[in-house]
């Protein structure tokens, strides 16, 4: 597992190199049809999203 330090360091690499990049455990819920569902306690989130 990666630590926070390593994660902005991969995310701002990526940006940098103009790398898309895709949390999995999201698409999976999107997949599944459980991501609005699942979304529905953070409010803020969800409108930026659909």
């Amino acid at each position: 597992m990666l630590n926070e330090r390593e994660m902005k360091y991969r995310y701002k690499y990526a940006v940098e190199q103009n790398v898309p990049i895709t949390n999995y455990g999201i698409l999976i819920a999107y997949i599944h049809g459980i991501l609005k569902r699942s979304l529905a306690i953070f409010p803020d989130i969800l409108a930026e999203i659909l």
